[in-house]
């Protein structure tokens, strides 16, 4: 493949075929800018469309770093419920905006037959939410919504880290995604939850983030209030 793209093989735990998927090269990643919760827009190339992997033999869908962490148990379950699925689309080569989503969707449904744990549901609902995003679309919300119920189920269920993040992200995770669904009590709740833990000091950069965005909101919250009390 060209300068941009790589190839890397794969062995699907479920059906245990190999396969190849496309990869986007780490060079040719351009980070312009983040919103507050972490998502990112690139120059020219979304290393985000590549992140799912599909099999292209029983359509197993999760993304890289959970792709081998199976069970056995679950790896039956899904060989049970794929056993008359026919895969008619394949997600290997160099992927379209459209089959970056797709493949999301894929994983989010694939995730919820084997019951994954929370945090992981609501990563991949989140970054679904991102790629709406992108786009203007009004699904964003919907994921968010969905990503914001994962989240919060993950924080009251699991040990932490979980997913790759400390539980001070979480935390700072929830109250962003609150207010941004415009939940802005829930939203300072839990944002003051991240100010006030005893371990904020570990994670210097979500205690400054936490902080920026629960004074926003309550000079917000004080301008939408004087405003409301002008009109009488």
């Amino acid at each position: 493949m060209n300068n941009v793209y790589y190839t890397k093989e794969v062995n699907c735990p479920v059906c245990m075929v190999k396969f190849e998927t496309t990869k986007i090269k780490f060079s040719a990643v351009r980070v312009v800018s983040r919103d507050e919760d972490f998502c990112a827009y690139y120059k020219d190339y979304n290393p985000m469309y590549y992140d799912i992997f599909i099999c292209p033999n029983c359509g197993y869908a999760s993304s890289e770093n959970a792709f081998d962490k199976i069970s056995d148990k679950d790896k039956e379950l899904l060989r049970k419920a794929f056993a008359s699925r026919n895969v008619s689309r394949n997600f290997c080569g160099i992927r379209t905006y459209s089959d970056a989503l797709d493949s999301y969707k894929i994983a989010l449904y694939t995730a919820g037959l084997i019951n994954s744990k929370n945090s992981y549901m609501a990563g991949l609902a989140l970054k679904t939410a991102w790629l709406y995003r992108y786009t203007k679309d009004e699904n964003e919300k919907k994921y968010l919504e969905m990503a914001l119920k994962y989240y919060t189920e993950a924080y009251d269920k699991e040990s932490f880290p979980a997913n790759n993040m400390d539980e001070l992200t979480v935390i700072y995770l929830i109250g962003e995604i609150s207010r941004r669904l415009e939940l802005y009590d829930q939203s300072i709740f839990w944002f003051s939850k991240v100010v006030s833990h005893p371990d904020k000091n570990s994670n210097p950069r979500i205690l400054k983030m936490a902080k920026e965005q629960w004074h926003a909101i309550r000079e917000k919250m004080k301008k939408n209030k004087n405003e409301n009390i002008c009109t009488f």
